[in-house]
């Protein structure tokens, strides 16, 4: 059976990486194991991506066993030089669309999961890991599930906004018609960088996110609109995208544990006022993700019929596209920095005979340039992985970057420090 991409699918190319180091063996039959009974759960990972005359089309139930790699590391370096190997491979047209390395160490290993983001957002690879890991000491069944697409998704034709939509799509289609051309790729120096906050502050900024009554997303944001203003001035991104995760409940096509490239996305303005203080913008910022996760949930139906009026540029096109984005906007990303929020990372069950010891990832594109910060929780800390291409951000203004936002989070640490020493002083009385 053969599906052809959507316009949304054939736009997302690039990969994704998890690193999940693990404390402990993991014996590779129970690995072979247990990714082969993942494979038989999701329909993605037992696609194939065939190119034919009229686009491309996923291959349904057309691929072989998920390729799995081990390999002896003796040192950091040849550590670092296969992660390095595996986050940049391209998916053989072949291959399924997801890969898994063991890298064995002296105390345990790495184990890298690596998908096509076409057919998995961050959500779905650590359903992916958690899965995984389960399957090599526990036998407890997956259930399959019916293959899903955004046109499943997508609001049915005929809708009361589809002939606006329809000129809307036609302007656009009509814009891109007139961009030449390029047959030379744009070049993707990719940039990738990590900082973390110590569990202490940690501590502190939740704490301080239930006394002012928001969520960590809300003073997350607050923070890091002041640290682009800090950091890039007047070449700060216009807006950050916050990536939606559509399962739980809210998109009745989605359940929990399915894999599906991604859902929609709201957008908060950067250097808008908002008060002085970190906690007003705080506050504001809450108030305003509420109404636009509400009003996205309900317009992803339609954005995906919209979507679909849309021409996939070609690959000259594309390439045109991105060329045209570092001349006219602030960063090559058309003005806008994402953040994504994994929240706390747990993909352990109580029984594991093995450890967690660290969790980071890492994203390569080939089309667009990505851009933006992705925020989790590990073992008590804050962590926050930077994204991005040096066409976007010098490495410079990423340094910028991490200081600004690391010397807002300790400005707050302080300040709470401040208010609890008074209180502390009189009970030691």
């Amino acid at each position: 059976m053969m599906r052809k991409l959507t316009t949304i699918e054939r736009l997302i190319d690039g990969n994704i990486t998890y690193r999940l180091t693990i404390e402990g063996a993991l014996p590779v039959e129970r690995l072979r194991a247990a990714l082969d009974r993942v494979q038989r759960k999701h329909p993605a990972l037992r696609m194939l991506l065939r190119e034919e005359s009229d686009g491309l089309y996923y291959a349904l139930d057309a691929a072989g066993p998920v390729p799995l790699r081990v390999a002896i590391c003796t040192s950091e370096q040849v550590l670092a030089g296969e992660i390095a190997r595996e986050e940049a491979s391209v998916f053989a047209p072949d291959e399924p669309l997801l890969r898994v390395a063991w890298l064995r160490t002296a105390r345990g290993g790495v184990l890298l999961i690596t998908t096509a983001h076409r057919i998995c957002d961050g959500m779905s690879i650590l359903t992916l890991a958690r899965e995984l890991l389960a399957g090599l000491h526990s036998d407890a069944p997956l259930l399959p599930y019916a293959p899903i697409s955004p046109l499943d998704v997508a609001a049915p034709p005929g809708g009361p906004e589809e002939r606006r939509q329809r000129m809307v799509a036609a302007v656009i289609n009509g814009l891109i018609a007139v961009i030449p051309p390029s047959r030379r790729p744009p070049r993707h120096d990719t940039l990738r960088r990590e900082w973390h906050v110590d569990a202490g502050l940690t501590a502190v900024l939740k704490h301080r996110c239930r006394v002012e009554q928001v969520s960590m997303h809300a003073a997350l944001l607050a923070i890091l609109d002041l640290a682009l203003q800090s950091a890039l001035g007047k070449r700060a991104p216009t807006r950050i995208d916050n990536p939606i995760d559509a399962r739980r409940g809210r998109l009745a096509q989605l359940k929990d544990d399915m894999l599906f490239f991604g859902g929609g996305s709201f957008k908060i303005e950067v250097g808008r006022e908002r008060g002085a203080d970190l906690w007003e913008r705080a506050r504001d910022i809450y108030r305003e993700m509420a109404g636009k996760m509400e009003q996205e949930l309900l317009a992803i139906p339609g954005k995906y019929r919209f979507c679909e009026m849309l021409k996939p540029p070609s690959e000259h096109k594309l390439n045109a596209i991105v060329r045209l984005g570092d001349a006219l906007s602030r960063n090559g990303n058309w003005n806008q920095f994402s953040f994504s929020n994994l929240g706390p990372i747990d993909l352990l069950e109580a029984q594991a005979p093995f450890r967690l010891e660290d969790f980071t990832l890492s994203v390569r594109s080939f089309g667009v340039r990505p851009l933006g910060l992705v925020a989790f929780a590990l073992h008590g800390r804050l962590r926050f992985v930077f994204i991005g291409e040096e066409q976007c951000m010098s490495a410079a203004q990423v340094d910028a970057l991490e200081q600004a936002f690391m010397g807002v989070l300790r400005e707050q640490a302080a300040h709470r420090r401040r208010e609890v020493e008074p209180a502390v002083t009189l009970a030691v009385d």
